[in-house]
C-alpha cells in the first residue's frame, strides 16, 4: 500500500499540489484525471522521486519518507512511463533497455525483450536505433524497460497516444493481468475519459492542483465531467468550414512525388488540396502517414516529383524554403523536436517571431494567455511545462501567415475542453484560408474534423475518403489492407 499525505508543491506563486492525499493499494487500476494544469503529473513525478515536494509525506512498503528520488522509488517498485520517453534516441533499441539494469550480455538481454515484447505483441530489432522508432514504440519499449526492471506500481502518463487500437487492447489486457494476477498497482494519467471507465477501480479527479473527488463505479459521465472543468464543461466545437469551390488554385500538389526516410520510402504520389481544407490521415504505425507528414516539410528527402504551393513549384523539398513559403510542422515529440527544454516561455517567443523588438510582455499575453489560455510565467523553462501546456506554447509559435499546416497528434495531451479549443482556433485558421494535414491515432477526431481523409497501408495511400462518406468501419478497413473499390463498394 502507498499512501501520499497532505503533498504540497510550489513553483512561486502556483500551488501545482495543494495539499493532496490518496491512498494506492496493490491489485487495483486507478486513473488520474482532470484539466491540463491540474496537477495530475506533478504528484505522479512525487510519487516517481523525480519531483521533490514542498511538504508532505509518502508511506510506501511501511517506510514514511518525505520525498523519494528515482533510486529509492525503483527500489520500492515504482516505474512511471511518460508522454514523452525517457531514453536516448541515437542508442540502439537494447542498449536503451538495459539501462539501469544488472550487467548482463547483449544475448541475454535480447532474449528478455523478445520475451517481454511477446507478451505486448511488439517487436523491436535490437540494434535498430529508438530514433527511428515511432513515439508509440518508444512508449511500449520503455514499459517493457520498466517491467523488467521489477516495477509493481506502475503510472502510464497518457499511455496510449501514438498506438495502435490493436496495441492499445494487448497493453490494457497487460495491465488487467499485472493487476489482477500480480497484485500490482495501476495508476493511469488519462484525458481519455471512456479509458477510465473502460479501466479503473476507482477515479481520482484532480483540479486546480487538488484532489476534489474520488469515484467509484458505475460511473456517470455527466458527473466526471463537471467535477472536472466545471462551468468550462459547456461549449461545442466549431464547425468545419466550408471550403470556397469557386478557388481555382489549389493550395498544395503533388507531381509523381515521391518521398524517402531513414526506414522505407513511398511514392510516387498524385495529390492537391484546396485552401481552407482540414485533411485527416489513417493509418496504423509505420504505414507512411508519419512520412508523408515529414516529406511535405522538408524533414525527409523528396527523390522524384515535385511539390508546388500556390502554384510555385518547388523541385527540392528544403526545409527552411518551405518554412518561407508558408509550411509549418508540429510534431508529436515535442521536446526533442519543436521546443528547446532549456528555454523559457519568453526565449521561445523571440525565436519564433524575430521581427518584434523590445518588451514582448503584452505580446506574450495575446499570443499564449488569452489565444491559448497558457497560465505560465514567461520565465519558465519548457521543460517545466505539462504535456498539454506545451502543445498550447508550441501552437502559440504558429505564424498567423502560416499557409499549410502540418500536425502530428495535434491535441495529444490535452484534456476535453482544451481539446475543443484548439479545434476552434484551427477550424478559424482554415476559415481565413489556411491549409491543415494532421494524423491523430483517434479515429473519432480525424471523422470528426476532416474534410477528407487519406488512408494509409503497407507505406502507400490506400484511399482518400470524403468526409460523406468516411465512417470508422470503411476507415478502418482501408487500415486494414482491404481494396479501395471493394470498400466503398461495399459501404453503398
Amino acid at each position: 500500500m502507498i499512501v501520499l499525505k497532505d503533498i504540497h508543491k510550489h513553483y512561486g506563486r502556483v500551488r501545482a499540489n495543494d495539499g493532496i492525499s490518496l491512498t494506492l493499494e496493490p491489485g487495483r487500476i486507478y486513473a488520474l484525471v482532470g484539466e491540463n494544469g491540474a496537477g495530475k503529473s506533478t504528484l505522479m513525478r512525487v510519487l516517481a522521486g523525480h519531483t521533490r515536494p514542498t511538504s508532505g509525506t509518502l508511506t510506501i512498503r511501511n517506510e514514511k519518507r518525505s520525498f523519494l528520488t528515482p533510486a529509492l522509488a525503483r527500489q520500492h517498485g515504482v516505474g512511471m512511463l511518460y508522454q514523452d520517453p525517457l531514453d536516448f534516441p541515437a542508442m540502439p533499441v537494447w542498449e536503451n533497455f538495459q539501462l539501469g539494469a544488472p550487467k548482463r550480455t547483449k544475448k541475454e538481454v535480447v532474449d528478455v525483450i523478445g520475451e517481454l515484447s511477446f507478451r505486448l505483441d511488439a517487436c523491436f530489432l535490437p540494434d535498430e536505433p529508438v530514433s527511428s522508432l515511432t513515439v508509440g514504440e518508444r512508449q511500449l519499449l520503455e514499459l517493457l524497460r520498466l517491467l523488467d526492471l521489477g516495477a509493481t506500481t506502475l503510472i502510464l502518463d497518457e499511455p496510449t497516444t501514438g498506438i495502435t487500437p490493436e496495441q492499445k487492447q494487448d497493453l490494457f489486457d497487460l495491465l488487467m493481468k499485472l493487476a489482477r494476477e500480480d497484485n500490482h498497482t495501476i495508476i493511469l494519467v488519462t484525458h481519455k475519459l471512456s479509458e477510465a471507465y473502460e479501466m479503473a477501480d476507482s477515479i481520482f479527479i484532480m483540479r486546480q492542483g487538488q484532489l476534489v473527488s474520488t469515484l467509484e463505479p458505475p460511473y456517470v459521465e455527466k458527473e466526471l465531467v463537471s467535477l472536472m472543468f466545471g462551468d468550462a464543461a459547456e461549449g461545442e466545437a466549431d464547425a468545419l468550414p466550408e471550403i470556397d469551390k469557386n478557388k481555382k488554385l489549389p493550395r498544395l500538389t503533388l507531381s509523381k512525388t515521391s518521398f524517402a526516410g531513414p526506414k522505407y520510402s513511398m511514392g510516387p504520389m498524385d495529390f492537391s488540396m484546396q485552401p481552407g481544407e482540414c485533411i485527416g490521415l489513417a493509418g496504423l504505425d509505420g504505414s507512411g502517414q508519419e512520412l508523408f507528414l515529414r516529406g511535405l516539410c522538408g524533414l525527409d528527402r523528396m527523390p522524384s516529383g515535385a511539390v508546388s504551393l500556390d502554384e510555385t513549384d518547388y523541385s527540392s523539398n528544403d526545409f527552411a524554403t518551405l518554412r518561407r513559403a508558408g509550411v509549418q510542422f508540429v510534431p508529436a515529440d515535442r521536446l526533442e523536436m519543436a521546443l528547446f527544454p532549456a528555454l523559457n516561455l519568453m526565449e521561445h517567443i523571440k525565436l519564433a517571431f524575430p521581427e518584434r523588438k523590445g518588451d514582448l510582455t503584452e505580446f506574450y499575453q495575446t499570443q499564449c494567455m488569452d489565444r491559448f489560455n497558457l497560465r505560465a510565467h514567461p520565465d519558465t523553462n519548457a521543460s517545466e511545462l505539462s504535456g498539454g501546456n506545451q502543445q498550447r506554447l508550441l501552437l502559440s509559435l504558429i505564424p498567423d501567415e502560416t499557409k499549410l499546416l502540418l500536425m502530428e497528434h495535434p491535441t495529444r495531451g490535452l484534456d476535453a475542453g482544451s481539446a475543443r479549443q484548439v479545434w476552434n482556433h484551427l477550424k478559424g485558421r482554415c476559415a481565413h484560408g489556411a491549409s491543415l494535414i494532421f494524423f491523430s491515432p483517434d479515429l473519432d477526431e480525424v471523422l470528426e474534423h476532416s474534410h477528407r481523409i487519406i488512408v494509409f497501408y503497407d507505406r502507400a495511400i490506400a484511399g482518400i475518403v470524403n468526409r460523406e462518406d468516411a465512417s470508422i468501419k470503411v476507415v478502418g478497413a482501408l487500415m486494414a489492407g482491404k481494396p479501395f473499390n471493394e470498400v466503398m463498394e461495399q459501404a453503398g
